[in-house]
């Protein structure tokens, strides 16, 4: 991992530390309207947010199409999978905002987990080819 991947992942982890405790801040110490209208906020930005999320992994499927379509042999396999992963992947997003939950029901979860293993192994394969040429 070199030092910008690195420097990007903390600021991400610093981003997510804040999120969580500006909501923590949002829902102490709120009557129970105060609570219900901050819960339909938070709700919303849940629904919307895995929404962008949804195409934010379509838009990287198509950016793994069309650098398959350039690419020929074992390159192009593994980025037309990383194409239908990705795009399954947002996919799933899109159903998660209908079920309320990412783990529920448990189809949702093993679809999930499936293309986050994909993800992995697509990784690993990548990286040992680097280190390779």
């Amino acid at each position: 991992m070199n030092k910008t991947s690195l420097i990007r992942l903390t600021i991400l982890f610093l981003l997510l530390i804040i999120l969580g405790v500006w909501a923590g801040l949002i829902l102490s110490n709120s009557n129970p309207e105060e609570l219900r209208e901050k819960a339909e906020i938070l709700e919303a930005i849940y629904k919307n947010g895995n929404y962008i999320e949804a195409v934010i992994w379509g838009i990287f499927a198509i950016g793994f199409t069309q650098t398959a379509i350039k690419k020929t042999g074992k390159i192009r396999i593994h980025r037309m999978i990383a194409a239908v992963t990705f795009f399954l992947f947002g996919l799933s997003d899109i159903i998660e905002v209908q079920t309320g939950a990412w783990w529920q029901p448990w189809w949702l979860f093993i679809w999930k987990s499936l293309c986050v293993a994909s993800m992995i192994i697509l990784l690993i394969s990548y990286t040992r080819e680097i280190n390779y040429t």
